[in-house]
């Protein structure tokens, strides 16, 4: 039985996903291997105190340090606001650990490619939150196009848009382009850039439009609007190495879009189509079908395909959504760390993800394309 430690540096919403995905893996996978979310780290005491208590766990610490060298802490998650990754993940990586971080890996290309670096350095297992890779319908597709079920990828589009971020959404850290980076484009486009990644291969060039609907916000609570300084929609097109085209978009100012990550791969012999709204559903179309029984047709996520042992009831199409790929994200990287293998998305991804993210903006500031080296 394998049974691991982990230390949450950052004790928010995400940090809710997380130990659900850590406690849930004997409930999916069954009881030789568990993940005890042994500490949290919060800036304060009194919201190390809260998180602790909401989430069960048993010590708490507002010094992240002291977590990081804790050796009763096998893997650290770091899961701060992004401007506040680089140090934590690098000290814990320096002292040996495993390491999770949440998207985008870094607010700077800079930052992004040192903690890469230092993965690399160090030997490090490290994973990025890019966990709708482990959707079972994009892991189907994935595996599709390996097969060759559309031909030669020729077209990849994927989008990303939800409606909470109108301007009566508060200004926070995600708002401020010193702290976060990029806006939409980093905090829901990087999942997009992350798919195309995933199923088409590494862009090479790109061409972007980042945009601010919303110039000024107010602080929680406050009547009193400053600026936002960041893209609330931003939409790019890509060129992939091997020949295929992208387009990426992404937004939270859509009205009436919830989770709306979605994509399409078109190539020579037939097209994919997911979207997040209907996880369990893979639209697939074939041109090698006769003529006469041709069209889109759904393939249901069921226990023939990849984590359809974790399913609850053994039937096609009794659910899966967000929880189930947090779930599945981290029983993979616990048997990735198992192994002594590196992981996908690793760090190594989080900084070619990132590397786009600055690319794009760049090209959005020029209004030409830019290469991506």
């Amino acid at each position: 039985m394998a049974r691991h430690t982990v230390g949450l540096v950052g004790g928010g919403q995400v940090a809710r996903a997380h130990v659900i995905g850590f406690g849930n893996i004997p409930l999916f996978y069954g009881p030789e291997r568990t993940a005890d979310v042994v500490m949290v780290a919060e800036a304060t005491d009194d919201l190390a105190s809260t998180s602790a208590k909401r989430f069960g766990i048993p010590r708490w610490t507002s010094d992240w340090h002291a977590l990081v060298g804790d050796p009763r802490v096998e893997i650290v998650d770091v899961l701060t606001p992004t401007y506040l990754h680089k140090e934590p993940a690098i000290e814990a990586m320096e002292k040996g650990k495993a390491v999770i971080c949440e998207k985008p890996l870094a607010a700077k290309e800079s930052d992004a490619r040192e903690m890469y670096e230092v993965a690399r350095r160090t030997g490090a297992r490290t994973l990025v939150g890019f966990n709708y890779r482990r959707v079972p319908a994009v892991t189907l597709a994935k595996r599709m196009i390996e097969d060759g079920k559309v031909g030669k990828v020729q077209h990849v589009r994927s989008h990303f848009m939800e409606d909470w971020g109108g301007p009566g959404f508060p200004l926070t850290w995600r708002f401020r382009s010193s702290q976060a980076g990029a806006g939409a484009l980093a905090d829901l486009g990087s999942h997009s850039l992350d798919m195309v990644r995933y199923l088409a291969g590494e862009p090479t060039e790109v061409c972007g439009i980042a945009a601010n609907f919303v110039p000024t916000r107010s602080l929680p609570g406050q009547s009193e609007r400053l600026p936002s300084d960041v893209d609330d929609v931003s939409v790019v097109m890509l060129r992939v190495a091997g020949g295929a085209v992208a387009e990426v978009s992404a937004s939270w100012v859509s009205p009436g879009r919830k989770v709306q990550l979605d994509f399409e791969v078109q190539g020579s012999e037939g097209t994919l189509y997911f979207t997040m709204e209907r996880p369990n559903e893979l639209n697939y179309y074939s041109a090698r079908d006769p003529k006469g029984e041709q069209g889109f047709r759904q393939v249901y996520f069921g226990p023939a395909h990849q984590y359809g042992s974790s399913l609850i009831f053994g039937t096609p199409t009794m659910g899966t959504g967000y929880v189930d790929s947090m779930v599945n994200q981290m029983n993979d990287f616990l048997g990735c760390v198992e192994a002594g293998q590196e992981c996908s998305p690793s760090f190594a991804d989080g900084w070619r993800v990132s590397r786009l993210i600055s690319a794009i903006l760049e090209s959005s500031s020029k209004k030409s394309w830019v290469s991506v080296g």
